[in-house]
């Protein structure tokens, strides 16, 4: 779906179309599986960076520089050009983040008529040019913005399409807020049956269970 990230091989089709100039058939890999997957791998990523925007990143992350904290997660999310992107490049998308990262971490609380109109002001205020593309052997995928547009725009359009997404699927009721009394991170539950409670810090729901069963039996 977005421009940043790609579909991995394996989950596509090869389709014919046709001879190119040299005179030999050209192949395109297109997806065998549905986009869905996509989607909720760069809302995932949205929440994170919002996360670590907010000064909240995981415990593997926490002895990072706040710029390689954000480089560690577009790198995990397989945003291909984060590799080898510029701490310039870093610190347009950290400035591009406080917005962004603002209405992530907003959601848990938002009505859905709030959420739509604060995405589609965000929206709005971006240069959109979606093209079809299957460059370098990845899937034939959408690429939201030019090839030459800056990498943080890049990033940022790419994260509001999938937000903007998973709002006309799901609403606002998949992105929560940790339940652990200590911890200000959100999340996007994925869960078939919305139960999800605690972000991704496993120290949350460890130190809530464990919390819970000690009163249990301190009161027994």
């Amino acid at each position: 779906m977005e421009h940043n990230r790609h579909s991995p091989l394996p989950s596509v089709t090869e389709v014919s179309t046709g001879n190119d100039r040299a005179g030999t058939i050209a192949v395109m890999h297109v997806r065998a599986n549905s986009i869905d997957d996509e989607i909720r791998v760069t809302v995932d990523a949205a929440v994170e960076l919002a996360n670590v925007a907010a000064g909240h990143p995981l415990p593997d992350l926490e002895e990072l520089a706040p710029l390689d904290r954000l480089r560690s997660v577009l790198v995990d999310y397989e945003f291909v050009r984060a590799r080898t992107a510029s701490e310039a490049e870093l610190g347009a998308l950290a400035d591009r983040m406080v917005s962004v990262g603002r209405l992530v971490r907003w959601l848990p609380d938002a009505e859905l008529a709030e959420a739509v109109e604060s995405i589609n002001a965000q929206l709005e205020a971006s240069a959109i040019a979606p093209s079809l593309s299957a460059h370098d052997g990845y899937a034939l995928h959408i690429h939201w913005t030019g090839p030459q547009t800056p990498f943080a725009h890049q990033v940022a359009v790419d994260l509001l399409m999938a937000l903007a997404q998973s709002l006309c699927d799901h609403g606002t009721d998949r992105f929560g807020r940790c339940a652990a009394d200590d911890c200000d991170r959100v999340f996007h539950d994925a869960t078939k049956n919305r139960s999800r409670r605690f972000c991704a810090d496993p120290r949350c729901a460890s130190r809530t269970h464990t919390a819970a069963h000690r009163a249990r039996h301190s009161n027994g």
